[in-house]
């Protein structure tokens, strides 16, 4: 499961080739949500989505339930579909989850892995730890997430994983209260702790390194 990135602070989650219907939809909702145009709490106008994607409401409809499965949005029958509250610790838990899921699909990849692959992860994690602002902690937690989701072969696996990352990002993204811009010591002990564990391929002290990471960014 392939993730490419747009701008920073709204990347799109595409599946490269051939893009199903429901797949475009969903793909063009997370993007604007992700950009900003619509915030915790906003309704979504699904015939405002079919007009600007040239499709039926059916498609549509497949994207917002995907959408509410994974707990982006909230949809009320024949009411309205709106998009979830990020303020609530229930959401912010979404990133330690992600976490979670990271650690234990390293847990079994880790010992196969290349050393650029284990390099190229410690240095999403260093980036982490030296980020000076909150915004480019958030975008290296995410890109750290989605290099570990290409490591999973089985495909539920990694698009639950994908799923749980997307989460996180609006999470991340979306409930930002007070300015958190400082690097702090925290985050870069947690990174530095998870790098090294990743750098010596030592599955079982990457899994608990990388939970307790996620765990201090939410």
């Amino acid at each position: 499961m392939t993730i490419a990135y747009a701008e920073p602070r709204a990347r799109q989650w595409i599946h490269h080739g051939s893009v199903p219907l429901p797949e475009r939809a969903f793909q063009h909702i997370l993007a604007a949500i992700l950009r900003g145009e619509y915030v915790s709490g906003d309704t979504l106008n699904t015939k405002r989505f079919a007009r600007e994607l040239d499709m039926s409401l059916n498609p549509i409809r497949e994207a917002i339930i995907r959408l509410r499965d994974i707990g982006l949005v909230e949809v009320t029958p024949a009411r309205y579909t709106k998009v979830a509250d990020f303020t609530t610790p229930e959401s912010r838990a979404a990133i330690g989850y992600a976490g979670v899921l990271a650690g234990a699909a390293l847990r079994r990849t880790l010992s196969t892995a290349e050393g650029e692959v284990r390099s190229d992860l410690a240095e999403h994690l260093a980036l982490i730890g030296r980020a000076d602002t909150a915004a480019d902690r958030h975008a290296a937690a995410i890109a750290f997430l989605a290099a570990v989701a290409d490591l999973v072969e089985h495909p539920r696996q990694a698009r639950h994983l994908v799923e749980s990352t997307i989460l996180a990002q609006c999470a991340l993204q979306l409930s930002e209260g007070a300015p958190r811009d400082a690097t702090t010591q925290a985050h870069s002990t947690a990174a530095g702790a998870a790098a090294r564990a990743i750098l010596k391929g030592e599955p079982e002290a990457t899994e608990t390194t990388v939970r307790a990471l996620f765990e201090q960014l939410a």
